[in-house]
């Protein structure tokens, strides 16, 4: 899979650029604030339907623009080509289109352009909260699977409806009755989320343990485990629920479930969420994220695009050597303030909301 081609219209500091990418490294540099990461965000909007870095869509319109904006990208894959249109309307309304048909819900995204990110904020992946470990395996599996991503976004809904029963019903005779309901659909689907995620996990271990090793010279051996409370059935969801009852109703919240787990990450018998080095921690990430690629490339056939955010300044001589030798055959939209000297890549120039081909 490869992004072939890239049309941002009034998008974050772009009035208009049209850009053409190869299939191998991509290096788009220019002066810090230039809009190189805002080229790899358009592509990562067309991936998953959201900014890599805004939570509102109506801030990815440019300021002072007239009109919405809109992205448009043209991914080609083994069998076929599609185009992926995401258009923002001045109310901040979005609306995505593939091959120009409509697509009702933001799920029917998943799977059309595949794409691994990685950006010096993402080593928040090991030192950042729990919900920055689950949100790295929900962005993964969602890309894989649309039923995973609807199935956790129909836990996510019951979690909500349980604490709003929770807070609204304490003390009333119907409380029970009510979370009753809500918990048999409710394991269910948290069940199937933390399945899917434990073997993710596992598929992923010996794949970035591989690449660990390539980037360390095999110094350091690195360790992932899932780790859950809730059990592995619904069944013993279930009963997780029921016994943490008495206490979700005092503290008027969801207190187990898979909205409370979490990836252990581990490098030389150091757990690296709490002790690891800054540089550990960057290198467990860096080798998470390079394991994406070979995990999607063996479960879809398709090789997901890489975007390499800023990256290099965080790596050394040896680390970088380990990158370029592993996203060789891998699709690499690369920003950086330098042209990075790497073998066959194309170069990009940004520079006064423009992108130049150099």
């Amino acid at each position: 899979m490869y992004v072939g081609r890239v049309i941002v219209k009034n998008f974050l500091g772009y009035d208009f650029a049209d850009v053409e990418f190869t299939p191998g490294t991509n290096v788009v540099f220019g002066a810090n604030a230039a809009g190189k990461t805002n080229l790899a965000d358009a592509v990562y909007l067309a991936s998953l339907g959201r900014s890599s870095r805004l939570s509102r869509d109506k801030d990815m319109i440019k300021w002072g623009s007239e009109g919405g904006a809109s992205v448009s990208v043209r991914v080609h894959k083994m069998f076929s080509a599609h185009n992926v249109d995401v258009v923002i309307d001045e109310s901040g309304k979005k609306k995505v289109y593939i091959d120009r048909l409509p697509v009702a819900r933001i799920g029917e995204l998943m799977g059309a352009v595949n794409t691994v990110f990685f950006s010096p904020g993402e080593v928040r992946l090991v030192r950042g909260a729990p919900e920055d470990r689950r949100r790295f395996l929900d962005v993964a599996l969602s890309q894989e699977s649309k039923t995973y991503f609807y199935t956790l976004k129909r836990y996510t809904s019951l979690l909500a409806q349980r604490n709003k029963i929770l807070k609204d019903m304490r003390g009333k005779a119907s409380l029970n009755s009510l979370l009753n309901i809500v918990d048999a659909d409710l394991s269910r689907a948290g069940a199937f989320v933390t399945d899917m995620r434990r073997r993710y996990v596992e598929a992923l271990l010996p794949l970035a343990r591989a690449e660990h090793s390539r980037l360390t010279g095999g110094a350091e051996e690195l360790s992932l485990k899932y780790e859950s409370l809730s059990g592995e059935s619904a069944e013993e969801f279930r009963e997780k629920l029921c016994a943490a009852r008495k206490n979700d109703e005092r503290l008027e919240f969801t207190s187990v479930g898979a909205h409370r787990d979490d990836l252990k990450i581990a490098s030389g018998g150091i757990d690296l969420r709490k002790y690891g080095s800054q540089g550990q921690q960057r290198t467990a990430v860096l080798s998470m994220k390079l394991a994406e690629i070979a995990y999607f490339k063996a479960k879809t056939g398709e090789t997901p695009v890489l975007i390499l955010d800023d990256v290099l300044s965080e790596l050394d001589s040896d680390r970088r050597r380990g990158l370029f030798e592993a996203i060789r055959g891998v699709q690499t939209i690369l920003t950086d303030t330098e042209a990075v000297d790497i073998p066959d890549a194309a170069y990009y120039h940004v520079a006064g909301g423009k992108v130049i081909r150099k």
